[in-house]
């Protein structure tokens, strides 16, 4: 029954009783006869509200499919920019994670049954043991989290540049593909901008979903509050999170103060409910001293975990040979000092061991067609194996980083280049400085923010 109706009752009883009333009639006959109205009145009334609800439920509904194909163009974009599938994705594998680490397999399995309306997936696609959540495949890790994870919870752990932020963009493509229409939405959300010690989580997530999606500050209708019951509720992005149709995959917890980690795993936690689907990326080390202090044990709450490895040296030597044009082209028979000392304890055998420094390698000597021979001399992969230059892993790092910067910015600008490699060098300097000086290490930059590494000198300070 819609609003028209529900009014023409009201009024009709509302007017029988100011009818008796006015003519002296019998008032309490008139009330018995509202009386009987009101059970028409009420089913009105109650009908009106589910009219409401459902009209909030479609809309919300329509606005997390609208995000969904935003979040979904934002990170293939950004797949191409990281060219994480060219020439195909790099294999990632992982083992479960140390059990000291998480919660017992038993615990998570138990507790996924126990759930209000049952666990949420297929209880027969669980494996036996953890031992059952390692993988040898980007693309698998949906299937791992959607269907082996009893609690649809995971904490992904692995050392520096072992690839946990790829893996969680694979899963976030993975899960939008999966996702229902009107289902919830994986984000990506970094936390190294959280300021745990003042800011809920809760709050710093709808500000995030803002700042990206400028159309989840439009205010929520009231029906669509009546479905949360927040009356403090005002914009969609809160709303989004009421109804728990966010899916947060959480990056870069390391990257929060080492003295705040067991605190912020504390705080997320307390902020999210053990039923909402759940993931955190952290380095192994800086997440072990979190979890194993010697003052309180805190992990996250109903979560499984697995453990990335390093890339194996069939993978890498395949991935660097097809990456130059297949191993029978002579560009790739570059790489044969390189491929020699892989998965042996040299500085470059165990800097190329990770998805982030295969990355780097492939950039700078593997170049692109249609570059000027006069704009970037190519260099040769051999100068990775001087033992002299690069005594040790770190010595290899900085060099790929700074290698990194000319190669790149050759591979994604046109010939004459639009900006000289030294104008970009000391951008990017700039940059490095104001995020060290003003955020606190954090790697997130915002455009709106970035006014503040402007010298006084050219601004009105």
């Amino acid at each position: 029954m819609g609003l028209r109706s529900l009014l023409l009752v009201g009024l009709t009883t509302a007017g029988a009783l100011l009818l008796a009333w006015r003519f002296d009639s019998k008032v309490a006959e008139t009330a018995a006869t509202a009386l009987l109205a009101a059970g028409p009145l009420y089913i009105a009334w109650k009908a009106f509200k589910h009219d409401r609800v459902e009209a909030a439920a479609v809309d919300l509904a329509a606005v997390t499919d609208r995000l969904a194909d935003a979040v979904r163009t934002q990170w293939e974009a950004e797949a191409e920019v990281r060219r994480i599938n060219d020439p195909y994705p790099l294999p990632v594998s992982w083992r479960a994670a140390d059990p000291d680490l998480v919660e017992p397999w038993e615990q998570l399995t138990a507790l996924a049954r126990a759930w209000p309306g049952g666990p949420p997936n297929d209880p027969a696609r669980w494996p036996a043991s953890a031992d059952g959540l390692a993988g040898g495949d980007a693309p698998q890790i949906g299937e791992v989290f959607s269907e082996r994870v009893p609690t649809r919870r995971l904490v992904v752990l692995g050392e520096p540049g072992a690839g946990k932020s790829v893996l969680l963009i694979h899963l976030l493509q993975d899960l939008i593909a999966r996702r229902p229409a009107g289902g919830p939405v994986p984000v990506l959300f970094s936390l190294a901008s959280w300021d745990s010690t003042s800011q809920r989580l809760q709050e710093w997530i709808a500000e995030q979903l803002r700042r990206a999606h400028p159309g989840l500050r439009a205010a929520a209708s009231s029906s669509a509050t009546t479905v949360t019951s927040r009356p403090e509720a005002h914009d969609l992005a809160q709303e989004l999170l009421d109804a728990r149709l966010i899916l947060p995959l959480l990056d870069g917890f390391d990257e929060l103060p080492p003295a705040m980690h067991a605190v912020a795993l504390d705080k997320i936690n307390r902020a999210l409910p053990a039923k909402l689907p759940l993931v955190l990326a952290a380095r192994s080390t800086e997440y072990r001293a979190a979890v194993a202090r010697p003052d309180a044990v805190v992990r996250l709450n109903g979560a499984a975990g697995i453990h990335l490895l390093p890339v194996s040296r069939e993978q890498a030597a395949d991935y660097l040979r097809r990456d130059a044009g297949g191993s029978h082209t002579p560009a790739s028979r570059r790489w044969d000092a390189v491929i020699a000392q892989l998965d042996t304890g040299t500085p470059v055998g165990r800097a190329l061991a990770t998805p982030l420094g295969l990355f780097l390698a492939r950039t700078i000597y593997n170049p692109r067609p249609g570059i000027k021979a006069d704009s970037y001399s190519v260099p040769h992969p051999d100068e990775l194996c001087d033992a002299e230059t690069f005594t040790d892993r770190s010595a290899v790092d900085r060099y790929l980083f700074k290698a990194f910067i000319p190669a790149a910015c050759t591979a994604h600008q046109p010939s004459p280049p639009r900006w000289p490699y030294d104008q970009v060098y000391r951008t990017l300097v700039l940059l490095a400085r104001n995020l060290e000086n003003n955020r606190f290490g954090s790697p997130d930059l915002a455009w709106w923010e970035i006014y503040q590494a402007t010298p006084c000198t050219l601004i009105a300070c």
